[in-house]
């Protein structure tokens, strides 16, 4: 079901696939997936689902997923907990020309997921780290609330809520490369998936106009996300049958790439716990269709600006 329709660049909940949350008692773990339009990013949320269809995947250039899709089914490695899957619109899509949009897409992801996977393609390099420049501004997008205390001090603790502060809410980061060619490795020293993500968002010292540019998205990034990791998988088949995965058997895929995917899978599912509450106490669906219909508590909201069309 859709969750969050996208027209016109207005973001707006879907009451039916609300309903469908509200009517959810168990604790909820919930994945979404963000990342560049037409990447892969839906057949990566089908494999979670242990499906081998379910959100769409196309063939073409044209990008299906508009606005949040949700898909809700019981956890496979944890009794009595359900699934969430978000499938998100992917960013920078040229027909819509809307980075404020995107923006909005990206941080109704963050906050709605227990675990955040960012499905990209090729290696982690500048221009994959360009694509993700709008977690900068997540301290613009985001404030912490307290519902019980209002008044003129509550907006002002609003307005100077600090990274620490709302960090706390945020899920853990998972970044899928895809179609990596290269080997991990620097110099003669292999290294881990892991290794390979840090040495990317590793800092340069210094503090001019050009060092705070490059470490400007690579700060945030370690800062959001202490519990980060990373998967590379290589091409799954030849080009001339990708746009067709889920038509083809598993043994037509390459067996490394269904290695790193299952590798994926299981890390996800394994290390995935249900969202809680600031209290700790695990949100149901119940809970969670509540707050995404608006009600007030201690918690995290999304600022909205006149300039904005994507406002929920």
């Amino acid at each position: 079901l859709c969750l969050v329709t996208n027209k016109d660049g207005v973001l707006a909940l879907n009451p039916a696939a609300l309903a469908v949350l509200q009517e959810v008692a168990q604790p909820v773990v919930v994945v979404a997936i963000a990342g560049p339009y037409r990447t892969g990013k839906s057949f990566l949320m089908n494999r979670l689902a242990q499906k081998r269809t379910g959100f769409p995947l196309g063939p073409t250039v044209q990008a299906e997923t508009k606005g949040i899709w949700m898909w809700c089914l019981p956890h496979p490695c944890r009794p009595g907990v359900m699934l969430v899957l978000l499938d998100t619109e992917g960013l920078g899509d040229p027909k819509k020309g809307d980075s404020h949009n995107d923006a909005w897409i990206f941080t109704l992801a963050l906050l709605l997921s227990s675990t955040l996977v960012y499905n990209s393609i090729g290696t982690i390099d500048q221009k994959a780290l360009e694509h993700l420049e709008l977690v900068t501004q997540l301290s613009e997008l985001i404030r912490v609330r307290d519902g019980d205390k209002e008044g003129s001090n509550s907006v002002e603790r609003e307005d100077e809520a600090e990274d620490c502060e709302f960090v706390r809410f945020f899920p853990n980061f998972v970044w899928v490369v895809r179609d990596f060619t290269l080997e991990l490795r620097v110099g003669e020293r292999p290294i881990s998936e892991d290794e390979y993500l840090e040495q990317v968002l590793e800092l340069k010292h210094g503090h001019g106009r050009k060092v705070q540019s490059y470490n400007g998205t690579r700060l945030c990034l370690r800062n959001y996300f202490p519990t980060r990791k990373c998967f590379v998988l290589p091409p799954p088949l030849g080009t001339e049958e990708c746009g067709r995965m889920e038509e083809l058997p598993e043994a037509a895929l390459a067996p490394r790439f269904l290695q790193q995917a299952a590798q994926f899978c299981n890390y996800v599912l394994s290390s995935t716990w249900p969202k809680t509450l600031p209290d700790g106490r695990a949100l149901s669906g119940r809970g969670k269709g509540r707050m995404e219909g608006g009600k007030r508590g201690r918690g995290v909201t999304m600022v909205t600006q006149r300039t904005t069309r994507g406002a929920l």
